[in-house]
Protein backbone atom coordinates (compact mmCIF):
# COMPACT_ATOMS: atom_id res chain seq x y z
CA UNK A 1 0.00 0.00 0.00
CA UNK A 2 1.29 3.48 -0.78
CA UNK A 3 2.22 5.44 2.08
CA UNK A 4 -0.33 8.24 1.22
CA UNK A 5 -3.00 5.75 1.58
CA UNK A 6 -1.95 5.69 5.52
CA UNK A 7 -3.39 7.73 7.93
CA UNK A 8 -1.98 9.03 11.26
CA UNK A 9 -2.98 8.44 14.73
CA UNK A 10 -4.84 11.35 14.85
CA UNK A 11 -6.70 11.46 11.13
CA UNK A 12 -8.30 7.53 12.65
CA UNK A 13 -9.05 9.41 15.68
CA UNK A 14 -10.94 12.26 14.14
CA UNK A 15 -12.29 9.58 11.69
CA UNK A 16 -13.91 7.73 13.90
CA UNK A 17 -15.47 10.03 16.49
CA UNK A 18 -18.15 10.67 15.57
CA UNK A 19 -19.09 7.17 16.41
CA UNK A 20 -17.15 6.19 19.29
CA UNK A 21 -16.73 9.67 21.23
CA UNK A 22 -14.76 8.76 23.92
CA UNK A 23 -11.85 7.43 21.00
CA UNK A 24 -8.74 9.05 22.27
CA UNK A 25 -4.99 8.38 20.68
CA UNK A 26 -4.08 6.91 23.90
CA UNK A 27 -7.18 4.26 23.96
CA UNK A 28 -5.61 3.65 20.64
CA UNK A 29 -2.09 3.08 21.72
CA UNK A 30 -3.37 1.08 24.68
CA UNK A 31 -5.10 -1.16 22.25
CA UNK A 32 -2.14 -1.96 20.29
CA UNK A 33 -0.10 -2.85 23.58
CA UNK A 34 -2.61 -5.34 23.98
CA UNK A 35 -1.87 -6.94 20.86
CA UNK A 36 -5.59 -6.22 18.78
CA UNK A 37 -4.07 -4.48 16.41
CA UNK A 38 -0.51 -3.57 15.19
CA UNK A 39 -0.54 -0.62 12.75
CA UNK A 40 2.75 0.03 10.32
CA UNK A 41 5.75 2.10 11.79
CA UNK A 42 7.54 4.64 9.83
CA UNK A 43 11.13 4.74 9.94
CA UNK A 44 11.25 7.37 12.76
CA UNK A 45 8.79 5.37 14.82
CA UNK A 46 5.44 7.17 14.07
CA UNK A 47 2.37 5.24 13.60
CA UNK A 48 0.56 4.64 10.78
CA UNK A 49 -2.69 2.90 9.79
CA UNK A 50 -4.26 0.75 6.72
CA UNK A 51 -8.00 1.05 6.05
CA UNK A 52 -7.42 -2.56 7.05
CA UNK A 53 -6.45 -1.12 10.45
CA UNK A 54 -9.11 1.05 11.01
CA UNK A 55 -11.37 -1.67 9.75
CA UNK A 56 -10.01 -4.08 12.49
CA UNK A 57 -10.25 -0.48 15.42
CA UNK A 58 -13.63 -0.17 14.14
CA UNK A 59 -14.41 -4.04 15.00
CA UNK A 60 -13.25 -3.35 18.02
CA UNK A 61 -14.96 -0.42 19.44
CA UNK A 62 -18.37 -1.74 18.18
CA UNK A 63 -17.96 -4.74 20.25
CA UNK A 64 -16.86 -2.78 23.38
CA UNK A 65 -20.05 -0.56 22.80
CA UNK A 66 -22.74 -2.57 22.02
CA UNK A 67 -21.28 -6.61 22.97
CA UNK A 68 -19.70 -4.88 26.28
CA UNK A 69 -17.02 -7.63 25.10
CA UNK A 70 -13.67 -7.88 27.51
CA UNK A 71 -10.79 -7.19 25.35
CA UNK A 72 -9.18 -11.32 25.47
CA UNK A 73 -12.68 -12.70 24.07
CA UNK A 74 -12.22 -9.57 20.98
CA UNK A 75 -8.87 -10.71 20.41
CA UNK A 76 -9.82 -14.32 19.81
CA UNK A 77 -12.84 -13.21 17.89
CA UNK A 78 -10.52 -11.10 15.87
CA UNK A 79 -8.19 -14.19 15.73
CA UNK A 80 -11.05 -17.10 14.90
CA UNK A 81 -12.52 -14.77 12.13
CA UNK A 82 -11.40 -15.92 8.15
CA UNK A 83 -12.45 -12.67 7.03
CA UNK A 84 -12.76 -9.51 8.88
CA UNK A 85 -15.74 -8.12 6.77
CA UNK A 86 -17.35 -11.15 7.35
CA UNK A 87 -17.19 -11.15 11.00
CA UNK A 88 -18.25 -7.28 10.79
CA UNK A 89 -21.55 -7.95 9.41
CA UNK A 90 -21.98 -10.82 12.00
CA UNK A 91 -21.64 -8.00 14.90
CA UNK A 92 -23.96 -6.26 13.24
CA UNK A 93 -21.07 -3.40 12.07
CA UNK A 94 -22.13 -4.00 8.47
CA UNK A 95 -25.54 -4.42 7.04
CA UNK A 96 -24.67 -5.29 3.46
CA UNK A 97 -22.14 -7.50 3.24
CA UNK A 98 -22.95 -10.13 0.53
CA UNK A 99 -24.51 -13.77 1.99
CA UNK A 100 -22.44 -15.08 -1.10
CA UNK A 101 -19.31 -14.03 0.26
CA UNK A 102 -20.03 -17.29 3.14
CA UNK A 103 -18.64 -20.79 2.13
CA UNK A 104 -20.99 -23.07 0.84
CA UNK A 105 -20.53 -25.68 3.64
CA UNK A 106 -21.09 -22.68 6.27
CA UNK A 107 -24.72 -22.17 4.97
CA UNK A 108 -25.80 -25.89 4.76
CA UNK A 109 -23.61 -27.64 7.34
CA UNK A 110 -25.56 -28.13 10.33
CA UNK A 111 -23.93 -26.85 13.74
CA UNK A 112 -24.02 -27.23 17.45
CA UNK A 113 -26.10 -25.08 19.01
CA UNK A 114 -23.61 -24.29 21.51
CA UNK A 115 -20.89 -23.08 18.44
CA UNK A 116 -23.40 -20.38 17.37
CA UNK A 117 -22.84 -17.92 20.20
CA UNK A 118 -19.11 -18.04 18.78
CA UNK A 119 -20.05 -17.62 15.60
CA UNK A 120 -22.73 -15.32 15.65
CA UNK A 121 -22.68 -13.14 18.76
CA UNK A 122 -25.88 -14.56 20.22
CA UNK A 123 -27.19 -15.93 23.08
CA UNK A 124 -28.72 -19.87 22.68
CA UNK A 125 -31.72 -18.33 24.43
CA UNK A 126 -32.37 -15.91 21.52
CA UNK A 127 -31.84 -19.07 19.37
CA UNK A 128 -34.11 -21.11 20.99
CA UNK A 129 -36.68 -18.02 21.16
CA UNK A 130 -36.31 -17.42 17.42
CA UNK A 131 -37.35 -21.41 17.52
CA UNK A 132 -40.17 -20.67 19.26
CA UNK A 133 -41.46 -18.70 17.11
CA UNK A 134 -41.00 -20.52 13.90
CA UNK A 135 -38.32 -18.40 12.52
CA UNK A 136 -35.85 -21.11 12.62
CA UNK A 137 -35.78 -25.00 13.23
CA UNK A 138 -33.40 -26.61 15.77
CA UNK A 139 -32.90 -30.32 14.39
CA UNK A 140 -32.93 -32.91 16.71
CA UNK A 141 -29.78 -35.59 15.70
CA UNK A 142 -30.08 -39.29 17.00
CA UNK A 143 -28.24 -38.68 19.85
CA UNK A 144 -30.51 -35.93 20.66
CA UNK A 145 -28.10 -33.05 19.89
CA UNK A 146 -29.38 -29.85 18.96
CA UNK A 147 -28.50 -28.76 15.51
CA UNK A 148 -28.96 -24.86 13.49
CA UNK A 149 -28.87 -24.97 9.81
CA UNK A 150 -26.23 -22.68 8.56
CA UNK A 151 -29.17 -21.33 5.66
CA UNK A 152 -30.50 -20.24 9.20
CA UNK A 153 -27.54 -17.82 9.98
CA UNK A 154 -28.98 -14.77 7.36
CA UNK A 155 -32.23 -15.12 9.61
CA UNK A 156 -30.62 -15.45 12.77
CA UNK A 157 -28.14 -11.47 12.28
CA UNK A 158 -31.11 -9.91 11.10
CA UNK A 159 -33.50 -10.92 13.66
CA UNK A 160 -30.48 -9.97 16.26
CA UNK A 161 -29.93 -6.64 14.65
CA UNK A 162 -33.79 -6.12 14.59
CA UNK A 163 -33.46 -7.22 18.33
CA UNK A 164 -31.53 -3.63 19.31
CA UNK A 165 -34.76 -1.51 18.52
CA UNK A 166 -36.75 -3.77 20.50
CA UNK A 167 -38.37 -5.62 17.93
CA UNK A 168 -38.45 -8.99 19.08
CA UNK A 169 -38.71 -12.44 17.69
CA UNK A 170 -41.95 -12.79 18.82
CA UNK A 171 -43.19 -9.48 16.85
CA UNK A 172 -42.04 -11.65 13.66
CA UNK A 173 -43.88 -14.42 13.48
CA UNK A 174 -46.46 -11.96 10.98
CA UNK A 175 -43.39 -12.46 9.02
CA UNK A 176 -43.46 -16.26 9.38
CA UNK A 177 -47.18 -16.84 8.39
CA UNK A 178 -46.96 -14.27 5.16
CA UNK A 179 -43.97 -16.38 3.78
CA UNK A 180 -45.90 -19.51 4.42
CA UNK A 181 -48.67 -17.86 2.41
CA UNK A 182 -46.21 -16.37 -0.17
CA UNK A 183 -44.16 -19.29 -0.79
CA UNK A 184 -47.06 -21.61 -2.59
CA UNK A 185 -47.57 -18.60 -5.11
CA UNK A 186 -43.64 -18.55 -5.86
CA UNK A 187 -44.01 -22.18 -6.19
CA UNK A 188 -46.26 -21.96 -8.73
CA UNK A 189 -45.05 -18.95 -10.55
CA UNK A 190 -41.43 -20.15 -10.70
CA UNK A 191 -42.51 -23.26 -12.14
CA UNK A 192 -43.43 -21.24 -15.47
CA UNK A 193 -40.66 -18.99 -15.13
CA UNK A 194 -37.81 -21.88 -15.10
CA UNK A 195 -40.21 -23.28 -18.01
CA UNK A 196 -39.72 -19.95 -20.45
CA UNK A 197 -36.00 -19.48 -19.64
CA UNK A 198 -34.02 -20.91 -22.61
CA UNK A 199 -30.78 -20.21 -21.14
CA UNK A 200 -27.57 -23.12 -20.82
CA UNK A 201 -27.13 -22.12 -16.85
CA UNK A 202 -28.00 -24.90 -14.37
CA UNK A 203 -31.24 -25.14 -12.79
CA UNK A 204 -30.29 -23.81 -9.62
CA UNK A 205 -28.93 -20.66 -11.16
CA UNK A 206 -31.87 -20.41 -13.33
CA UNK A 207 -33.78 -20.78 -9.80
CA UNK A 208 -31.90 -18.16 -8.42
CA UNK A 209 -32.39 -15.83 -11.18
CA UNK A 210 -36.00 -16.30 -11.34
CA UNK A 211 -36.71 -16.43 -7.58
CA UNK A 212 -34.92 -13.12 -7.67
CA UNK A 213 -36.70 -11.27 -10.25
CA UNK A 214 -39.97 -12.25 -8.53
CA UNK A 215 -39.37 -11.28 -4.99
CA UNK A 216 -37.90 -7.93 -6.29
CA UNK A 217 -41.48 -6.90 -7.95
CA UNK A 218 -43.45 -8.38 -4.75
CA UNK A 219 -41.02 -6.78 -2.41
CA UNK A 220 -41.43 -3.49 -4.02
CA UNK A 221 -45.14 -3.79 -3.74
CA UNK A 222 -45.32 -4.89 0.00
CA UNK A 223 -42.80 -1.96 0.21
CA UNK A 224 -44.69 0.45 -1.17
CA UNK A 225 -47.75 -0.58 1.31
CA UNK A 226 -46.18 -0.54 4.42
CA UNK A 227 -44.38 2.63 3.40
CA UNK A 228 -47.70 4.27 2.75
CA UNK A 229 -49.44 2.57 5.86
CA UNK A 230 -46.52 3.84 8.37
CA UNK A 231 -46.53 7.52 6.63
CA UNK A 232 -50.05 7.69 7.02
CA UNK A 233 -50.33 6.77 10.64
CA UNK A 234 -47.51 9.38 11.32
CA UNK A 235 -49.65 11.55 9.45
CA UNK A 236 -46.98 12.38 7.15
CA UNK A 237 -50.31 12.43 4.33
CA UNK A 238 -52.20 15.37 2.31
CA UNK A 239 -53.47 17.92 5.16
CA UNK A 240 -57.09 19.12 4.91
CA UNK A 241 -56.11 22.48 3.42
CA UNK A 242 -54.26 20.63 0.06
CA UNK A 243 -57.08 18.62 -0.24
CA UNK A 244 -59.56 21.86 -0.07
CA UNK A 245 -57.20 23.84 -2.94
CA UNK A 246 -56.97 20.75 -5.11
CA UNK A 247 -60.94 20.73 -4.79
CA UNK A 248 -61.61 24.04 -5.74
CA UNK A 249 -58.50 23.94 -8.88
CA UNK A 250 -60.40 20.84 -10.30
CA UNK A 251 -63.67 22.88 -9.71
CA UNK A 252 -62.39 25.68 -11.95
CA UNK A 253 -60.99 23.77 -14.46
CA UNK A 254 -64.85 21.89 -14.54
CA UNK A 255 -66.50 24.98 -15.16
CA UNK A 256 -64.04 26.62 -17.71
CA UNK A 257 -64.39 23.49 -19.48
CA UNK A 258 -68.37 24.06 -19.66
CA UNK A 259 -68.36 27.79 -20.77
CA UNK A 260 -65.98 26.16 -23.27
CA UNK A 261 -68.49 23.69 -24.36
CA UNK A 262 -71.32 26.26 -24.59
CA UNK A 263 -69.81 28.98 -26.45
CA UNK A 264 -68.97 26.41 -29.51
CA UNK A 265 -72.67 24.65 -29.09
CA UNK A 266 -74.48 27.28 -30.91
CA UNK A 267 -72.04 27.46 -33.71
CA UNK A 268 -72.26 23.56 -34.34
CA UNK A 269 -76.26 24.21 -34.23
CA UNK A 270 -75.92 26.51 -37.07
CA UNK A 271 -73.39 24.56 -38.90
CA UNK A 272 -76.38 22.19 -38.76
CA UNK A 273 -78.93 23.94 -40.31
CA UNK A 274 -76.36 24.93 -43.50
CA UNK A 275 -77.63 21.52 -45.60
CA UNK A 276 -75.34 20.47 -48.62
CA UNK A 277 -78.02 20.71 -51.68
CA UNK A 278 -78.55 17.40 -53.18
CA UNK A 279 -77.85 16.20 -56.95
CA UNK A 280 -80.07 13.78 -57.83
CA UNK A 281 -78.49 12.38 -61.09
CA UNK A 282 -81.56 12.40 -64.07
CA UNK A 283 -83.40 8.70 -64.59
CA UNK A 284 -82.44 6.92 -67.76
CA UNK A 285 -86.05 7.29 -68.98
CA UNK A 286 -86.16 11.28 -68.19
CA UNK A 287 -83.29 11.51 -70.01
CA UNK A 288 -84.90 9.79 -73.42
CA UNK A 289 -88.06 12.45 -72.54
CA UNK A 290 -85.90 15.06 -73.34
CA UNK A 291 -84.30 13.99 -75.95
CA UNK A 292 -87.65 13.74 -77.64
Amino acid sequence: MAERNYLSIGQVVNLLRGAYPDLSNSKIRFLEDEGLITPHRTPKGYRQYSKEDVDRLEVILHLQKTRYMPLNVIKQRLENATDLSTLAYEVGLLSDVPLKTEPKETKQKLHPIETIPDMLGVEISFIRSLAENDLIRIIKSPQNRELVDGRDFPIIRYCSELSRFHIEPRNLRQYVSSANRESSMFEQVLVSMLGMDTSDDERDAKLERAFKKLHDLTEGVHTALLKNRVFESLNAVVEDADIDALDEEITRSESTKAKNEEIAAPASHEDSLVKPLKVVAPSQSGTANAAK
